[in-house]
C-alpha cells in the first residue's frame, strides 16, 4: 500500500467544560489509497482519567500506562469499556493500540530524538484507518504523513508532519469470559 497523507486536527468539547483537556472532538481525514475517496471521520477521543459518563461515550480511550505490560493493559482498557472502537495505552515512547473490532494489538514506538503528534492523535488515526475499511493488519507498515490543524484545502501552507518511527503488530484476541 502506498504512503498515505493524513489531515487531523481536534477541538475540545463545549459540553465537557471540566474536562476540557481530556474530551476531545478530534478530525482526521485521508484519501483512501484504493479507491481515492476522501474519508473524513470525526469521532469523541477520551483520555483517562475522565469523569462520567464521557468514557462510556467515547469512541477512542486512551490513558498512561504503568509499569504493567502494555498489550494486556490496552486489552483490559478495551474490556472495561467494550463501546470504544479503539484502546491504547502509552507510557513515554511506545504506545500500544487494541481495536476492539477483531482483538488487533499493535505496538508504536517512536525515536527519542523524533518529534512526533501525540500517542491520543495517533489512537484517533487508528480509529479512522478502522472506520474508512483499510485492513488492520496493515496499519503498522504504511508509512503515514500526518499533517497536524491542516485540511487539504490548507495543504499548501508549510504543514508540520511527522511519520511514526517503527510498529510491530501482534494478532491477540482478548480472552472470554
Amino acid at each position: 500500500m502506498a504512503a498515505l497523507t493524513v489531515y487531523a486536527s481536534e477541538s475540545a468539547v463545549p459540553e465537557a467544560a471540566g474536562e476540557r483537556e481530556a474530551v476531545r472532538r478530534a478530525r482526521v481525514m485521508l484519501v483512501h489509497p484504493v479507491s481515492g475517496v476522501l474519508i473524513v471521520d470525526e469521532h469523541l477521543r477520551v483520555e483517562l482519567p475522565a469523569l462520567a459518563p464521557w468514557p462510556r461515550l467515547a469512541d477512542v480511550l486512551l490513558r498512561e500506562g504503568d509499569e504493567e505490560g502494555g498489550n494486556r493493559s490496552a486489552a483490559e482498557l478495551a474490556a472495561a469499556h467494550p463501546g470504544a472502537l479503539v484502546a491504547a495505552v502509552s507510557r513515554g515512547h511506545d504506545c500500544w493500540i487494541r481495536f476492539a473490532t477483531n482483538g488487533y494489538s499493535l505496538t508504536l514506538s517512536a525515536q527519542r530524538s523524533t518529534a512526533r503528534p501525540s500517542w491520543a492523535m495517533w489512537a484517533s488515526l487508528a480509529h479512522t484507518w478502522l472506520m474508512s475499511g483499510l485492513p488492520v493488519a496493515e496499519f503498522a507498515s504504511v508509512p503515514v504523513r500526518l499533517l497536524l490543524d491542516h485540511s487539504p484545502a490548507r495543504s499548501s501552507s508549510c504543514p508540520r508532519s511527522v511519520r511514526a518511527a517503527s510498529a510491530s503488530a501482534d494478532r491477540e484476541r482478548p480472552a472470554a469470559s
